[in-house]
This record gives C-alpha cells, structure tokens and sequence, in this order.
C-alpha cells in the first residue's frame, strides 16, 4: 500500500481551495472531499477538524472522522479487551481502523460507479472469523463482514467464477478429515470418548470391548477403573453427493474473497494516500511498526 509520498489525485476548481504550508491545495472548506498539487507536507495536513487522515480518491477522510469512530469503538462492547490509547498497540488500532474506513470508501465508490444498490448487498450472517481474516487479510474480512457495498463489489468480482465439478471434487478427497466423524463410545464414568481423548491401558481397554460391556479393573491414574462401555457409535463419513452444493457455494465464496481482496490492494496502491501518523500498523517505515525483520 502506498505511503505519504504518493501524490494525491484529482481537480479543484479555481478560487476553491485551501492551501498546504508548501503551496499545495486542498479544495473546499475542512472535510472537502478533493485534493490537489502533490505531496503531503511532513507535518501534517492542516489543523482541527479538517485535519487529513487519508485521501480515497477524491473521497478525504479527516482526522475527525477517525476519531468519531474510534470513540465509538472504545465506548462499544469489546471496550475492555481494546489496548490503552497511549501505547504502542493503542496507536496502531487507530492506523487499523483507518485502513478499514479507506477500504470502506474505496468499496462505497466502486459500487457506486458500478451502480449496485446497497439495499441488494446486505448478506444476512456475514461475520468475521479467522478463517476469513486468514485467507484475505484482517482489513478485507472486516469490511466484508460489515459493508453490504463491500460485499456487492465482491459478488461482482466473484460473477463467472463458479468452481468446476473437479475442483469440488478434489476439495472433498483432499480433506475427507471434514466430513469423518470417528467412531465414538459412551462410557461410565468418562461420558463419549474418542481415540486419543483418553490414553495407556484405559483407552486399549475401552476400544476393545463390546457395546454394554463392563472392563476393568484397569490400572490408570489414581489407581484401579472399572468402566462400563454403554454405547457405541461407528465412524461415519457424508457421501460427496450430500456435501456438494454446501462444498460448491464455500469454495465460490472464498474465491469471490480473494478476488476481492487482490482488487482492495490494487485499487489502494492507485488511489489512496495516508498522511503520516495513519500507516498501515505493519508499515516499517512507521515508529509503533508490529512487524520488523
């Protein structure tokens, strides 16, 4: 992702504009939304509430905005596990949470020109897990999970990219440990149990016996057991038939994910600018970087 050095893109018209300590131009009255001329001074981008966090575009997000929806996280149910403001960690969640509100912005405008209505956008569920976070990254699963605009331009990336019967197929052969449930036995006095859960001569023991029988005594842990095996439930394994469209529609998702996700990093090395003290938190170049080599 770009850094402060990018030059910002895009017009103001004439006698519009507020003026950079170093000649360039911001447009408009604080919070406008064009900016103009070149590179961001190294001290910052004007002061009070048209301070600039980032530019999208021609879209500015303020300094602001960024505190309005940092308060509303910090004042929000997961307040108590968010680090404190003046740490290290404290300053990166704000770089965070702008790289999230500039994806938010990039998603809004590429709906937008693409006219898809946010009203048919909205994926009822949509939650952020790490899985998702694994396979895109932590600021495109956040957006998708939360912006029906970032979910609309997913779908459109994603159109025509169903995956083949092949490649369902494989995906089930390839991780047939998802649908294999291993043989489990209830037992007196250890509930159900499945190889490995248990050990040494009580899981032998256990694992030989027939359904209903009583074993023991055993040697094991604090002494003698006895155990009663009641029931026994075989492995199991869903036949490919009876996964497929679950499988087809999973494998369809990620895909459209991941499309979307090269389109965020492409489109933000095009069009964003962040001012200094709103880097991305693994950015290097920044002091509170969380990853160095």
């Amino acid at each position: 992702m770009n850094g402060p050095d990018v030059p910002p893109t895009g017009g103001a018209p004439a006698g519009s504009a507020r003026r950079f300590a170093d000649g360039h131009l911001l447009a408009g009255a604080p919070g406008a939304a064009r900016v103009t001329g070149g590179v961001f001074p190294p001290e910052g981008v004007l002061a009070g509430d048209g301070a600039i966090a980032a530019v999208v575009g021609e879209q500015v997000v303020t300094v602001a905005e960024v505190d309005r929806r940092l308060r509303l996280l910090r004042g929000g149910p997961l307040a108590a596990r968010l680090p404190r403001p003046e740490t290290a960690e404290g300053r990166n969640l704000r770089r965070w949470l702008v790289q999230v509100m500039v994806a938010e912005a990039l998603a809004e405008q590429e709906a937008a020109r693409l006219g898809l209505a946010p009203e048919h956008a909205v994926a009822p569920g949509a939650v952020l897990t790490l899985a998702g976070a694994l396979r895109t990254g932590g600021v495109a699963a956040a957006v998708l999970a939360a912006s029906p605009a970032a979910r609309a331009v997913c779908r459109e990336l994603s159109a025509g990219r169903e995956p083949s019967e092949d490649e369902v197929r494989d995906y089930y052969r390839r991780n047939l440990d998802r649908f294999t449930t291993p043989e489990t036995r209830w037992v007196v006095p250890f509930g159900p149990v499945r190889r490995g859960q248990i050990a040494g001569p009580i899981e032998d023991a256990v694992f030989a016996a027939r359904e209903g029988e009583t074993v023991g005594p055993v040697e094991g842990p604090g002494g003698p057991w006895t155990l009663v095996v009641e029931r026994i439930e075989a492995a199991r394994r869903e036949p490919y038939a009876a996964v497929r469209e679950r499988l087809r529609a999973e494998l369809a998702k990620e895909t459209g994910e991941r499309a979307f996700a090269r389109w965020l990093d492409a489109r933000h090395a095009d069009s964003v600018v962040l001012t200094p003290g709103h880097e991305h938190p693994a950015d290097p170049a920044q002091p509170d970087a969380d990853h160095r080599h």
